[in-house]
Order: C-alpha cells, then sequence, then structure tokens
C-alpha cells in the first residue's frame, strides 16, 4: 500500500449520484459518522445535487467536477450498474478509493478491470453489502460454529419483493442501465451464500426469468454445491411475495435468520433456531450495519490485506453471476431444443 494514502485523519468523501436509497440511508450516516467528512454530491442534474447538499453543507457538483476535487479521499458511487464501469474507473484513475453499490458491475471482466485498476494504483475498492456487518450474523455464525445445528447440509436463501410501482420508470426494469433481478436481489443470495459458508461454491443449475415487456430477468433460482457437496438453494425476484431470509439446515438443527439484509437501524430481527422438539424465536439486539460497514471501510484504506480481501469477493461474486447467467442460457437453449423435437 502506498504510504502516502495512509489516512491518519477524517477520510474526505464525495457522493456520485443522488440515488433515493443513498439520500435515505447512506449519506446521512457518512455525514455523522467519525471517520468521514461529507465534502461534496454530484448529480448529473446540479439542482438535484444542490437541493440534498444544502442539507449537509457541503459542495453540490456534477460527476467530473467532483474527480476534479483533489482533497477527496473516497468516492461513495450509488448509480445505476450499467454505469459503474465507467465511473469506478474514472474514480480510481483520480486516485479516490470507492466505495460502490452492488452490483459492482454487469459482468465479471467489468470487475476483473475495476480490481486491476484499484490493485496497481493502492486504492481500496468495495462493493456494498452492508448486511455482512450486522450482528446478527455474527450470533449465526457462532452457532455454527459450537454445532447447535451439527453438521450442516443445506443452506437457502430467499430475497424478493412486489413489483415496483414507478413501473418501466424504475431503473431496475432498464437494461441499459443493468436492470434485472440477478444483480439487484439475486446477488445477495449468492453474497449471503458465500459470507456464511465461505467461497468455493460452484454453480451447478440456475433458471432466470426473463420479462418480454422490460427486457430483463424478474426473477430466478440457483442451485449451488462445493466440493464437500454442501448446497446452497436461492431464489429471487422481482413479482413476489416478501421474502428477505436465509436458512443454515443441520444435521441436529435449523437457524432461520427472518431480516436477514435489510434490517434497518434500531430495528430488532428474529432468529428462529430448531433443534429435536423445541422451536425457539430470538429476538436479537438492533444494529446499525450502515455505520459498522463505512468503519470497516475507513479500516480497510489503511490495511493492504483488507483491501485484497475485498478485492476477492468483487471477484468471487462477479464469477458466481457470470456462472448463473452462462447456466441459465443453456438450460434455456435445453428446452428450447427439447420443445423443437
Amino acid at each position: 500500500m502506498d504510504m502516502d494514502k495512509h489516512i491518519t485523519g477524517m477520510l474526505r468523501v464525495g457522493v456520485m449520484g443522488c440515488a433515493k436509497f443513498a439520500i435515505r440511508s447512506l449519506i446521512p450516516e457518512l455525514h455523522r459518522h467519525p471517520a468521514f467528512q461529507l465534502v461534496a454530491l454530484a448529480s448529473r442534474d446540479r439542482k438535484k445535487a444542490e437541493a440534498v447538499a444544502k442539507d449537509y453543507g457541503c459542495l453540490a457538483c456534477t460527476y467530473d467536477e467532483l474527480l476534479d476535487q483533489k482533497e477527496i479521499d473516497v468516492v461513495y458511487v450509488p448509480l445505476p450498474t450499467g454505469l459503474h464501469a465507467e465511473w469506478v474507473q474514472k474514480c480510481l484513475h483520480a486516485g479516490k478509493h470507492v466505495l460502490c453499490e452492488k452490483s459492482l458491475g454487469v459482468c465479471l471482466a467489468d470487475v476483473q478491470h475495476m480490481v486491476e485498476t484499484a490493485r496497481k494504483r493502492s486504492l481500496l475498492l468495495m462493493e456494498n453489502f452492508q448486511f455482512r456487518f450486522h450482528s446478527q450474523h455474527v450470533t449465526a455464525k457462532a452457532l455454527l460454529a459450537d454445532g447447535v445445528l451439527g453438521e450442516i447440509r443445506c443452506f437457502r436463501s430467499s430475497f424478493g419483493f412486489p413489483p415496483f410501482a414507478d413501473g418501466a420508470a424504475n431503473i431496475r426494469y432498464k437494461p441499459e442501465l443493468g436492470g434485472g433481478a440477478l444483480l439487484d436481489a439475486g446477488a445477495y443470495t449468492l453474497k449471503a451464500t458465500t459470507f456464511m459458508l465461505g467461497e468455493g461454491f460452484e454453480v451447478r443449475a440456475a433458471s432466470l426469468q426473463d420479462s418480454a415487456t422490460y427486457g430483463v430477468d424478474v426473477g430466478g433460482a440457483i442451485f449451488l454445491e462445493n466440493a464437500s457437496g454442501l448446497v446452497s438453494e436461492t431464489a429471487f425476484g422481482f413479482d413476489h411475495f416478501y421474502q428477505c431470509n436465509y436458512e443454515v439446515w443441520g444435521s441436529k438443527g435449523k437457524l432461520t435468520v427472518k431480516r436477514a439484509f435489510t434490517a434497518p437501524p434500531g430495528f430488532q430481527p428474529e432468529m428462529v433456531v430448531e433443534t429435536p422438539g423445541r422451536s425457539e424465536s430470538r429476538i436479537l439486539p438492533a444494529d446499525n450495519h450502515f455505520a459498522n460497514m463505512l468503519s470497516h471501510f475507513a479500516m480497510a484504506t489503511r490495511d493492504v490485506k483488507m483491501c485484497e480481501a475485498e478485492y476477492g469477493e468483487c471477484l468471487e461474486q462477479a464469477r458466481l453471476i457470470e456462472n448463473v447467467r452462462i447456466c441459465a442460457r443453456r438450460e434455456n437453449k435445453r428446452l428450447s431444443e427439447d420443445t423443437r423435437q
């Protein structure tokens, strides 16, 4: 790591894009986090940037103007996935650490190029799956390590929600912006698999339901397996009854985390532990995974090993997403051939 990049004080951060999620959740956290100083908010529409920036007393600017701000150490990128390859690269070439909303790229090659640039320039590149910093998962992993569930047999995860009220105007339905359920909701279920059980999983089967209306996938399912025969079954979509959970099924019991990905600050999540003759519901302490994630990010800007770990996570996630698409296309081709016969 380039020691000139060693940060001893607050990290000065600019936000590239005024997405609703960023305005609602992460920008306020950046503003009050002791490791960060929010100095600029950028938008293609300067008036939109000004409307948000006035609440934080910071600069409103365009994307290019933000990159020209030499005092900025970090750029948070909550742009649509289809724009990440261009603007993340520009941020890295401008010498900024990058925190980017998931999914980091629309394809493996884009993510590989981003990671290569970050590593070459000794900069942190992190994909924002903030759920992995919630304390409920520490409790879940401790139960697994203590053998409460016995030998782990299967992991299951579901993340889905009803159609978006704004319909075609929603970026998740726009193929040119990297829309689709796999990159949005399915990405969480893949990350949950590797986060809870480690890397080394391969995609054995996958299906994606494409929408003729929107030109993107609106749902799907994935079956993964590792070298030990441990399997993961996941499902996701945009036209579903709301689900946001994972299950770990073992030889002696089952663990269910009910609000796995979106537990907001102040919310006390529920965990259910089932063993022979007993089902125990545990209400866990509230936590703030946004603040915890930002603390981790700040530490990682100073630590080579933490940077390398984040690079590895980015690449593994992108590899799995790529292989989901390959398996789904293969299955669609097989079904099409069977139909013709």
